[in-house]
């Protein structure tokens, strides 16, 4: 799960989700918000696993290299079943 929301942040046309309409492309169960909404260009939150993980990011913008910096990674997902 978390590489899957680390994958859909990675491919993100807009790591910043800017716009009316922002995160509608993302699978259901996920989705983007700003930390602070006066800071537009700031940190972001990606929740995914229907809100049950999060990751915090910063976005740089470079036209070489642009960098996506996780600064947080929290997942309250359920252990695989495991046999004892």
């Amino acid at each position: 799960m978390v590489y899957a929301a680390r994958a859909e942040l990675v491919t993100a046309k807009d790591p910043y989700f800017r716009g009316v309409v922002t995160d509608d492309y993302l699978p259901d169960g996920m989705w983007v918000l700003p930390v602070r909404s006066t800071e537009p260009k700031g940190v972001h939150v990606l929740f995914f696993d229907d809100g049950y993980g999060w990751l915090k990011y910063t976005f740089v913008h470079r036209t070489e290299d642009p960098q996506i910096t996780v600064e947080e990674l929290i997942w309250l997902g359920t252990e695989p079943d495991g046999e004892d």
